[in-house]
């Protein structure tokens, strides 16, 4: 297809146009005032229930509003195969996604200590093949594609919202809030906007509502503070980095290389390295131009091995992008630092973080031959902080009302739960206020509340605080070599179960029940009990100290138990999914590949180094071809 390029000439022939209007001009009806659904929030998870709510019911009116005039970078790059799954079934196949995003697939985990003497490396292997996210064009993406579903998403617009003070949120009683406006089977929260353009009106009247402020919590808020779990929270500090020099990383990092979200974990967390393709330097309408153009191609059928690299939509629509990676550590609130932190630096953020790169002499080594800091990349800063990161809103759902994503509750960015479980809340929430807007107007309202307390069932009483206890038990393992060499062993055989059955064959692309409940394993019962059993031995206000010699015996025999009793009773080929495991989840010395069989495997283009996966022959990003020795 011909390029086209009318955001850019748009901006052009009015030059006084801002971000906003930019984006704005791009729906595809005007405000009225009047939605069946509004939306707060124009983040991924706001925008990819607004994608699926229109999908399953394409006749509402769907309102997305966003206080960012555009799409800004945020934390929370790294997908798995929840993600992947939903949006090759309800936007584009991965080969669409990938002239975009980096390829990841699976995780990698390694173990140090302090003196710098053992590294012990996992692959925690991949499901299926995913992304990872410059979350500046993930949202931009994604906002043209719900805009071109007939969705509108209003960007440099606050939203609050007004409601009745009410004693039980789930209650019959809830929210009587008075509406001019017809007689509704129940009521909604009053929805305020603040637009500084005087485009649009200052309030909407909604069918329905959907919190996806995330942090912010703009409506959950209003029914209770944040509840924070007992014992000891996270905190985050994170900056960004240039790739420089792959050569120089320490062998004992197998696999360092490999397109997939490396864990450097430590006693007190652990540190991410993510690699992005950044598109942080492009102008937005230059970066407009190009997603019209992939959201055109695909509705005219455009294969995506025909789709021009990302090389060439970069020259072609003058986009520049670049590789950068990502690097932060999620660390225990609990571990007690020096009171004096002024030799790492200037500012909490800078300190901290230099802290736990100085206290690790592989990590520090890597840093310093293996990445170059970007000062300033971006909002003119350098380094990050998020504290508390644990945390669930007490309310989630009510008389008019869902929430979804952060505004329910976070826990940690471990296993990356924030979009991967996230997308959970999005999906399981579009197809409750579906089922809501289209129930008879007598059975509305019951209807309603249903949906509310499956909503707050689901979310607050199952999905947070299973995920709270997986990171819980993760961190416990880094606290000693031993308890991580098990851990993952001991978590793939109780957290994937009849993995084959569900994963292995065909391309997965449609999202179900079954994975939203699954919640990257900690959804299941048998893996709450096991962790129940070991964190009853581990856990505690402890700092990452080492635990026992006594406590380490007693994990590693539940260990042994729990593989034996899994792997007899599920007969997977694990050695498909795991590069360093045989069948019976065993480390096999000298194994670095997955067996015969793989599902999904990558490799390096020979063109541009970027890494292919195996189910196309085009690489992505050059657009030369790599040639297969092994297939599925």
């Amino acid at each position: 297809m011909n390029p086209i390029r009318h955001f850019t000439e748009l901006q052009h022939q009015h030059p006084e146009l801002t971000k906003s209007q930019l984006l704005n001009s791009n729906n595809k009806t005007t405000f009225t005032g009047e939605a069946d659904v509004v939306v707060a929030g124009g983040g991924i998870l706001g925008l990819c229930y607004a994608i699926h709510l229109k999908n399953i019911s394409p006749d509402l009116k769907i309102e997305v509003f966003e206080k960012n005039p555009s799409p800004i970078q945020k934390i929370g790059e790294s997908t798995l195969s929840p993600f992947s799954t939903f949006t090759s079934g309800g936007i584009l196949p991965h080969n669409y996604l990938l002239h975009l995003f980096a390829l990841k697939d699976g995780l990698q985990f390694y173990c140090l200590d302090q003196e710098g003497r053992e590294i012990t490396s996992h692959d925690i292997g991949g499901l299926d093949i995913s992304y990872q996210l410059d979350r500046r064009m993930s949202e931009l993406f994604m906002t043209m594609w719900a805009q071109s579903l007939g969705v509108n998403v209003y960007h440099s617009v606050s939203i609050d919202f007004d409601i009745s003070t009410v004693t039980d949120p789930l209650a019959d009683s809830l929210s009587k809030i008075k509406l001019d406006a017809e007689p509704r089977p129940f009521s909604t929260p009053k929805v305020m906007l603040k637009d500084p353009s005087n485009t649009i009106g200052s309030t909407v009247n909604a069918r329905l509502v959907c919190d996806a402020s995330g942090f912010s919590r703009r409506l959950t808020s209003k029914f209770g503070a944040r509840e924070r779990f007992s014992g000891w929270n996270t905190n985050s500090y994170w900056t960004y980095f240039r790739p420089k020099d792959d050569n120089n990383v320490d062998e004992r990092l197998l696999g360092w290389n490999y397109p997939a979200t490396k864990h450097l974990c430590f006693p007190e967390g652990w540190g991410w390295f993510i690699g992005l393709i950044s598109w942080h330097h492009a102008p937005l309408a230059n970066l407009m131009d190009m997603c019209a153009h992939l959201i055109k191609s695909a509705g005219a059928g455009v294969p995506a091995d025909d789709l021009p690299s990302t090389r060439s939509l970069s020259e072609t629509f003058t986009c520049p992008y670049e590789h950068i990676t990502s690097i932060g550590w999620a660390v225990r609130d609990d571990f007690e630092l020096p009171a004096d932190l002024s030799a790492y630096g200037t500012g909490e953020g800078e300190q901290k973080f230099n802290f736990f790169k100085k206290r690790y002499p592989d990590i520090d080594k890597l840093l310093n031959e293996s990445y170059e800091l970007l000062p300033s990349y971006y909002e003119s800063r350098t380094y990050f902080v998020k504290k508390g990161l644990s945390y669930r809103s007490p309310v989630v759902a009510g008389e008019g009302w869902l929430a979804v994503g952060n505004s329910t509750g976070f826990t940690n960015p471990l296993i990356s739960p924030g979009i991967n479980a996230g997308i959970a809340s999005s999906w399981r929430a579009a197809n409750l206020t579906a089922a809501v807007l289209t129930a008879p107007f007598k059975e509305a309202k019951a209807v309603m509340m249903a949906a509310a307390k499956d909503h707050q069932e689901f979310m607050h009483d199952f999905a947070v605080p299973r995920l709270y206890n997986m990171n819980r038990l993760w961190y416990n393992f880094f606290r000693d070599h031993r308890l991580f060499e098990a851990g993952p062993r001991t978590l793939w055989s109780v957290t994937f179960e009849e993995v084959d059955d569900h994963y292995y064959g065909e391309e997965r692309v449609e999202y179900t029940e079954a994975d939203a409940r699954w919640m990257l394993g900690s959804g299941l019962d048998s893996f709450q009990a096991l962790a129940a059993e070991i964190l009853d031995i581990l856990d505690g206000d402890n700092g990452g100290a080492p635990p026992s010699e006594e406590d380490v015996q007693k994990v590693l025999a539940i260990s042994t138990r729990t593989v034996r009793d899994r792997t007899e009773r599920w007969q997977n080929q694990w050695g498909r999914w795991l590069r360093q495991y045989d069948e019976k989840l065993e480390k096999i010395p000298g194994k670095k590949a997955r067996s015969s069989g793989f599902l999904v495997e990558a490799k390096c283009c020979e063109g541009c180094k970027c890494f292919v996966h195996n189910r196309t022959n085009i690489c992505p990003v050059c657009g030369d071809r790599v040639e297969w020795e092994t297939k599925m």
